[in-house]
C-alpha cells in the first residue's frame, strides 16, 4: 500500500466501477431482504385468510431456507464457470417474479411453492452479489465495506415494515407481494454499468493455461478447504439460529402477544432494523480494526443478556429491546461477506461462500416452525421459546468464533486466504 493510499480516507479509494459493483450487490441484498421479511410480517394474516395453522405457516420458512442451499450452490458454480454479473442479474429477476406471483396465489398450497422456488434465487443473489461485492472492493477497507454490505439486510427489513404498516390496514396483505415484484428492474442497470470480478477474470486467464475449470474433487482436496467449509458452516448454523429465533415469529408476538396492531409491528421492525443497520457497520469497522473475535463475540454475548427485552418481558422497554436486539443480535452479520470470502480462493470461492452460508442456514430454517410448534402445541409460550432459542444460538455463536480453527481466517480476516492455504 502506497502513503497516498494510506492516508487516504477509505470511501475516496474505490473506482467508479468498484462503486458500481458494490452498489449493485448492496442494492439486490435491500431487495432481497424486503421480498423475504414482507412474508413474515403478514403471517398472522394469511394464516387467517387460507385456515392453516401457524406452525405450517412458519414451516414455509423453512422450505424458503431449505431451497435457498439449492440456489446458492448452484450460483457459485456458476459464478465461478461464467462470471459474478450473470447469476446476479438471473437471481434478482427470479425471486422477484417469485415473490411478486403471491400476490395471486389462489391457495395456502400455492404460497408454499411460490416460496420455495423464490428460496432458490434468494441463495443465489447473496452467493453471486456478496462475492462480486468483496472482489472488487479495495482490500484495505473490505472490513467496513463487509459491514454496510450486510446490512442492507436491514434496510430491506426496514422498508418492508414501514411498507407493512402502511399498505396492508388499506389495501391487504396480498398488496405486499405485487410490490416485491418490482426489484426485478434491477437486472438492467447490472448489465448495462457494473464491471464483472477482476479477480475472477484474473484466475479465470491463469485457469486457462492449466486446466479448463476446477472440479469439485480439486475444491475439497484443497488443504484446509473441507475444515474451513465444515467450520463456516457451524458457525452460519449458530448465527441464523439466533436471527430467525429473534424474527421468524416476531410480528406474530407482538401481534397475539403483545398487543400490537400493524402499526405498531411497523414501529418495532424499523427500531430492531435501524439497530441492525448500525451494528452491522459498527461490527464491520470494528473487523477491520480489531479483527473478527472481538466484533462477532461480544455482540453475540451481549444479545443473550439482554433477550428478554426483546421478548417483551419487561413491555415498557419493548421498543429499547427491539433496537438493542439488532445492534447486538443481528449487527455482527456485517462481518459475514468480510468472514467468508476471506476462507477461500478465487478460483473457486463463489461456490465455497454459498456452501458455507447456504449450509448453515439449513438447520436454522427449522427454528421458526420449531418455536411455533411449542407454542401451539408444546405449552411453552411464544416468548419464552423465542428467548431461549435465541440465547443458546448467540452464545453457540460467540463459542464458535473464540475457538475457531487458527487456520479458519477468524483472528485475521485481513490475511488473504489464497496465502494462508498455502501454508
Amino acid at each position: 500500500m502506497s502513503t497516498t493510499d494510506a492516508t487516504m480516507p477509505w470511501w475516496k479509494e474505490p473506482t467508479k466501477g468498484q462503486w458500481a459493483s458494490f452498489s449493485a450487490a448492496w442494492i439486490g441484498w435491500v431487495m432481497d431482504a424486503f421480498d423475504f421479511t414482507v412474508f413474515l410480517l403478514v403471517m398472522k394474516q394469511i394464516t387467517e385468510e387460507f385456515g392453516t395453522s401457524y406452525t405450517s405457516t412458519a414451516g414455509s420458512i423453512a422450505l424458503t431456507l431449505l431451497m435457498r442451499l439449492v440456489g446458492g450452490v448452484v450460483a457459485g458454480w456458476a459464478a465461478d464457470r461464467w462470471g459474478r454479473k450473470l447469476p446476479l442479474m438471473i437471481s434478482v429477476i427470479w425471486f422477484a417474479v417469485c415473490d411478486g406471483l403471491i400476490a395471486f396465489a389462489p391457495s395456502f398450497t400455492w404460497v408454499l411453492v411460490l416460496r420455495t422456488m423464490f428460496g432458490f434465487g434468494m441463495g443465489a443473489e447473496w452467493t453471486s452479489g456478496a462475492t462480486l461485492a468483496m472482489e472488487n472492493w479495495p482490500a484495505r477497507s473490505r472490513g467496513i465495506a463487509s459491514g454496510i454490505l450486510q446490512g442492507s439486510w436491514a434496510v430491506g427489513y426496514l422498508l418492508a415494515g414501514l411498507a407493512a404498516g402502511l399498505v396492508v390496514p388499506v389495501y391487504g396483505w396480498r398488496a405486499l407481494f405485487i410490490i416485491a415484484a418490482i426489484p426485478a428492474v434491477l437486472a438492467f442497470p447490472i448489465r448495462f454499468f457494473v464491471p464483472e470480478s477482476p479477480e475472477w477474470e484474473a484466475g479465470k486467464k491463469e485457469g486457462a493455461t492449466k486446466k479448463p475449470e476446477v472440479t469439485w474433487r480439486e475444491v475439497f482436496s484443497t488443504p484446509g478447504v473441507l475444515k474451513r467449509l465444515v467450520w463456516g458452516s457451524i458457525a452460519m448454523a449458530a448465527g441464523f439460529g439466533g436471527y430467525y429465533a429473534l424474527t421468524g415469529n416476531y410480528s406474530v408476538l407482538l401481534l397475539k402477544n403483545l398487543g400490537q396492531d400493524m402499526p405498531g409491528v411497523s414501529w418495532h421492525v424499523a427500531l430492531f432494523n435501524i439497530g441492525m443497520l448500525t451494528g452491522a457497520v459498527a461490527c464491520g469497522y470494528a473487523a477491520m480494526k480489531k479483527g473478527v473475535t472481538l466484533a462477532v463475540a461480544v455482540p453475540a454475548i451481549l444479545m443473550a443478556i439482554v433477550t428478554p427485552l426483546y421478548v417483551g418481558a419487561f413491555p415498557q422497554f419493548l421498543a429499547v429491546g427491539a433496537f438493542v436486539a439488532g445492534v447486538f443480535g443481528a449487527g455482527y452479520s456485517g462481518v459475514t461477506p468480510l468472514l467468508l470470502t476471506s476462507l477461500f480462493p478465487a478460483r473457486f470461492r463463489a461456490r465455497c461462500v454459498g456452501i458455507v452460508y447456504h449450509v448453515g442456514a439449513v438447520p436454522a430454517a427449522f427454528v421458526p416452525m420449531g418455536i411455533a410448534a411449542l407454542a401451539e402445541s408444546g405449552g411453552v409460550p411464544l416468548p419464552v421459546g423465542m428467548g431461549i432459542v435465541c440465547a443458546v444460538c448467540q452464545l453457540a455463536m460467540a463459542a464458535m468464533i473464540l475457538f475457531a480453527p487458527k487456520d479458519a481466517g477468524a483472528q485475521d480476516p485481513a490475511t488473504p486466504a489464497d496465502a494462508a492455504l498455502a501454508h
